[in-house]
C-alpha cells in the first residue's frame, strides 16, 4: 500500500472581487473622474505581495444629464479611502510611558 503524504504550508493570500471595465461613456462625460463599474461574479486569489494598492468600490446609481438612470448594481472606484489616516503625524509613545502619574493636569 502506497502512503501519500501531503505537506501543508501557510501562505498569505488576498481574495479579490472582480469588476467590469469602466463605463466608457460615463468616464468620458465625467472627465475621467468617475470610474463606474459593474460587479462580476468572479473572484481571484492572489499572493498578498502582488497587491499594489487598496481601493473601495462604492455603490451608486448615476443619473445622466438626459435624466436616464444607469442600471442598478453600479460601483464607483475610490482610491485612498482612509488608510492614509493611520499616520497623521501624531507620535504614539504607548511603549515609552513612564507611569509617573503626571500625565493628566
Amino acid at each position: 500500500m502506497v502512503s501519500e503524504q501531503h505537506e501543508w504550508r501557510w501562505q498569505d493570500v488576498a481574495v479579490v472581487q472582480l469588476y467590469s471595465h469602466p463605463d466608457a461613456d460615463l468616464l468620458q462625460l465625467c472627465s475621467h473622474t468617475v470610474v463606474s463599474c459593474s460587479k462580476l461574479k468572479e473572484f481571484c486569489i492572489i499572493d498578498v505581495k502582488q497587491v499594489l494598492s487598496v481601493i473601495a468600490m462604492i455603490p451608486h446609481n448615476p443619473r445622466l444629464p438626459a435624466g436616464v438612470m444607469e442600471e442598478e448594481g453600479r460601483f464607483f472606484m475610490l482610491e485612498k479611502h482612509g488608510l492614509d489616516l493611520s499616520n497623521v503625524g501624531i507620535t504614539n509613545n504607548i511603549l515609552d510611558d513612564d507611569n509617573d502619574g503626571a500625565d493628566v493636569e
